[in-house]
């Protein structure tokens, strides 16, 4: 697994319940005609403060609520513990809040506003954008030194819709910080499902719970580290990806937010590596760094484009991850080449090699078995090497299959254990 630098020297409930349109490009869903039986009682309030104070539980006090998002987009809830697993509190959704309401009678319900994303959420599921996005934001005090958030997040986008770019997404940001997570992942329509993060699932196509959402998370809990006796901002918001089409939505439980928390913060440690491609040089190129991302698609580092193919990689910060070593080398005048490896003995060797500089740990990965096998939970990454095309060596990483097959029937080496697998990332 050498880096062949021998031979060349990475608002609730009004009465109305509309149906609205589905997004053209969907398969069209079965739709069942009729009134609707509300199951989850709301109330309609346009008043961020009185929502915002009635999620304040011991030791915490909530002040200085707004609301950005449709008006319908935002209320109070009851008779939600046969619905979500919460009894009351406050919903906010992608669409009418009053839709909420059960039985569930449609797979394809949902209302488009038209209204503008959150920069916060495009994060989260980038490369996809945010659509209609809800959020109600507060500052909060306490006495504590971390907080505890309850809450269930529900979507239309179950389970058609899973594993596309449809993954709406949720965000609970204290500070800045997005504490919504669960198994270091943000949590979304393709991070909680049947396949994935299963025992979290819950899915209600048996239409046994009530309310019109066909999938939602177990009630769970955002632990956030927060600043005593000092304010701390809190921005909790619902978004639709990709399109406004189908709804989704967030229910936190009145009295919800509590200090101090009882478990560690639910911190996130699982990003995205995008690829980019350089025309001129025919190198490949992966980063996970957000300054890097920004440079690169405003053109201040010319010549390289997205290729759309991009896999999750652990953070730096990750517990039990593998330190993801980046190289860097310009002895290949005019092309320069990046190299990166997960293996520490392969790490040092290179490190020992005047023509290239060591840049840093860049991302985090899990090792491969002996075989290229993965544990459950991730899929292998591939690493291919160009075997010095152009006089400069370059090596491309992937998660998917068909690009594999592609580059080893256009020349490229397979690298690592099995069929060429340096690592696993989570799914």
């Amino acid at each position: 697994m050498s880096p062949h630098f021998s031979r060349t020297a990475v608002a609730v409930a009004v009465a109305l319940f509309a149906f609205g349109e589905a997004h053209a490009a969907r398969p069209a869903h079965s739709k069942t005609a009729g009134a609707v039986t509300p199951k989850i009682g709301a109330v309609a309030s346009a008043d961020a403060n009185a929502l915002a104070q009635s999620l304040a539980g011991a030791g915490v006090t909530i002040t200085n609520a707004a609301f950005t998002g449709a008006p319908e987009a935002v209320g109070s809830f009851s008779q939600g513990a046969s619905g979500v697993g919460i009894a009351t509190g406050v919903v906010l959704s992608t669409g009418r809040v009053a839709d909420a309401a059960g039985p569930n009678q449609r797979t394809d319900n949902g209302t488009n506003f038209e209204g503008p994303g959150d920069a916060a959420l495009d994060a989260l599921v980038t490369p996809a954008s945010t659509h209609d996005a809800a959020v109600l934001s507060f500052d909060l005090t306490t006495a504590q030194s971390t907080i505890a958030i309850s809450y269930v997040f529900a979507s239309e986008e179950y389970d058609e819709f899973t594993g596309s770019t449809f993954n709406d997404a949720v965000g609970i940001f204290v500070n800045g910080a997005n504490c919504a997570n669960v198994s270091g992942r943000p949590v979304a329509v393709n991070a909680v499902n049947a396949g994935l993060n299963a025992g979290l699932y819950v899915s209600n196509a048996d239409k046994s719970r009530d309310t019109e959402f066909d999938g939602m998370t177990t009630v769970l809990t955002c632990v956030a580290a927060v600043t005593p006796g000092a304010v701390n901002r809190v921005r909790i918001a619902v978004a639709d990806a990709s399109d406004g089409a189908l709804d989704s939505a967030i229910f936190v439980g009145a009295g919800g937010i509590v200090a101090p928390a009882s478990a560690a913060p639910t911190v996130t440690y699982v990003t995205k590596a995008f690829e980019y491609f350089h025309a001129a040089f025919n190198h490949y190129f992966v980063t996970a760094i957000p300054d890097e991302l920004a440079k690169l698609d405003n053109g201040v580092f010319e010549g390289w484009q997205r290729t759309g193919q991009s896999f999750h990689v652990y953070t730096t910060t990750a517990p039990a991850a593998a330190p993801v070593c980046r190289f860097f080398s310009t002895s290949f005048d005019p092309k320069s080449s990046h190299f990166y490896t997960a293996d520490a003995a392969e790490c040092a060797t290179v490190k020992a090699n005047a023509n290239w500089q060591f840049e840093g740990e860049v991302f985090g990965v899990a090792q491969a078995s002996a075989a290229g096998e993965c544990a459950a939970g991730l899929i292998p990454l591939y690493r291919l090497y160009n075997d010095g095309e152009g006089n400069a060596p370059n090596h491309r990483y992937t998660t998917d299959t068909r690009v594999w097959s592609l580059m080893v029937a256009n020349g490229w080496i397979p690298e690592g254990s099995g069929v060429g697998v340096v690592a696993c990332v989570p799914q």
